[in-house]
């Protein structure tokens, strides 16, 4: 009986550090697995943390960006030159006056054909020339009231254009004009080519850029600083300065002072740029 009973309590002796061993080994296995699901979980989330990471650096790029863009010098600078005008625009017309609208537009008709047929002669070529203005106005008698009585007549004003770049015949097209029956002008208007205005604004515009970061270098000397770039630049090219045109009086008493040409002058024009550089100091 005894036997029995050792026999037994070793069996169950055995059993239970079977089941023991058991639950440590399961108990190991869910250990491991924690850890490695832990380990995971912390790499997992590690990606963040780089990227924050970056995110920082960009944050202190743009800290050192700012830091350029409030040291800053703005600077005007500017070019000039004179230059002689090579396009000329004349004005020329007629007015006639009578009883009638016809007879009016008649006479007047008569007198601007005669006025193209000279200009032409004179050496003023088919596109040079062209109709600018065409009008037929009633003219009226007044009371004493202001109140219309009657029409009295009718006036015809028709006006020619005139452009070149033949500035040496200003004098002969003017004259030959007026003795052909031209009793208005409308004036005379000096320029510079367009394509001419282009060229020299481009060179312009360089030396105005030049002008403009000499001044930069001193001032940024003098405070003890370096350019390191520009933040912004703006070019103004509307410096302009044509000169101004001769009066009609002028023109008109030239023309029948019985002078042997009427004098015009064409004179010189003066064009200039302006650059604003908005220079970043270090």
């Amino acid at each position: 009986m005894l036997n029995y009973l050792y026999t037994q309590l070793h069996f169950s002796l055995s059993m239970i550090n079977h089941i023991n061993n058991k639950t440590l080994q399961l108990n190991g296995y869910i250990f491991f697995l924690v850890l490695f699901i832990s380990v995971s979980i912390i790499i997992v989330n590690s990606e963040p943390i780089q990227i924050f990471a970056q995110t920082v650096s960009i944050e202190n790029d743009n800290k050192t960006g700012q830091e350029y863009v409030n040291n800053t010098l703005f600077i005007s600078g500017t070019a000039t030159e004179k230059a002689k005008s090579d396009l000329v625009t004349i004005s020329i017309g007629v007015e006639t006056t009578n009883r009638t609208a016809t007879d009016a537009v008649a006479a007047n008709s008569l007198k601007m054909n005669n006025i193209v047929s000279a200009l032409k002669n004179n050496g003023v070529s088919e596109d040079e020339i062209s109709t600018s203005q065409f009008s037929i106005n009633p003219n009226y008698n007044f009371s004493q009231s202001g109140n219309i009585l009657e029409t009295t007549g009718f006036t015809v004003t028709n006006a020619l254009k005139i452009q070149s770049m033949n500035l040496s015949n200003i004098s002969l097209w003017i004259d030959s004009a007026v003795n052909a029956g031209a009793n208005t002008i409308g004036g005379i208007d000096f320029q510079v080519s367009e394509k001419r205005l282009d060229n020299l604004r481009n060179m312009l515009i360089e030396d105005a850029i030049v002008n403009a970061r000499q001044k930069a270098n001193i001032a940024s000397s003098a405070v003890g600083l370096n350019i390191i770039g520009i933040k912004s630049m703006i070019i103004d090219t509307d410096g302009f300065n044509p000169p101004q045109p001769f009066a009609n009086e002028f023109v008109q008493r030239s023309a029948f002072s019985g002078a042997p040409t009427t004098p015009i002058i064409p004179g010189e024009q003066e064009i200039s740029v302006s650059v604003h550089i908005s220079y970043l100091l270090r």
